[in-house]
């Protein structure tokens, strides 16, 4: 007896099969850029390896490889202000190694453990840390509240300094360092208040000259964090 299936039945299918390819693809991605920083680690899989979603999988990546964007295509020319009322540009911060890490006040999980983990970091490299600027720069796109972003920076390490803009600055600066902002409609934490912004973690380490010479995931462990750092500098 053969089983007939519905139109409704086989775009389910495609779009659970689709949702899977993708969501290896982008694993494989970001595991390549922790391999570069040192970092290893064996993929999660949520299926037995004869599954055949997991076979397919496999083909897949065997036959559309996902490479991360160099790190020199990152960055340029920006105009911001800083948490203290100071305009500043990119060409502010030559001089000095600049850890650049984007979001938002009102982040309560992503953002503070990135600006912990930048925190801890440059206490593990020591006096050497002060040839190195961090940046907290804000992409949320309310009018910028200078107080509200030296509050939330002066909770981590007193070297970060807060950086936001206009709409037409933020834009820009969002659009060198290719930061995704996705506005929710649901808050995933009690902790969260105001507008929930799924958005880029990566922390970008920028040279004396303002190339940008890697970058990292922000949940990355300190002490891997600070190897990093120490190896580019």
């Amino acid at each position: 007896m053969n089983t007939k299936y519905s139109d409704r039945d086989t775009t389910s299918a495609r779009r659970t099969l689709g949702g899977c390819l993708a969501a290896t693809v982008l694993a494989s991605a970001l595991l390549a850029v922790l391999s570069a920083a040192g970092v290893t680690s064996a993929p999660a899989s949520a299926h037995g390896s004869r599954h055949p979603v997991i076979k397919e999988e496999r083909r897949y990546i065997r036959t559309h490889s996902v490479s991360p964007d160099t790190p020199e295509s990152y960055g340029g020319p920006f105009e911001l202000t800083d948490h203290n009322g100071r305009a500043v540009t990119d060409k502010t911060f030559h001089g000095k190694w600049t850890l650049y890490f984007f979001g938002y006040t009102g982040c309560r999980e992503a953002c503070p453990l990135g600006l912990e983990n930048i925190t801890r970091s440059l206490e593990l490299i020591g006096p050497e840390s002060e040839k190195i600027q961090p940046l907290f720069i804000d992409v949320g796109m309310e009018a910028p509240d200078r107080k509200g972003l030296a509050q939330f920076v002066s909770n981590f390490h007193p070297n970060i300094l807060g950086l936001s803009g206009t709409r037409a600055q933020t834009f820009e600066i969002v659009r060198l360092y290719k930061i995704r902002r996705e506005y929710m409609g649901t808050n995933y934490s009690k902790k969260e208040f105001g507008p929930r912004i799924d958005h880029t973690t990566y922390i970008f380490l920028v040279d004396p000259s303002g190339k940008t010479r890697g970058y990292y995931h922000h949940a990355l462990a300190p002490d891997q964090m600070a190897a990093f750092i120490r190896k580019h500098m």
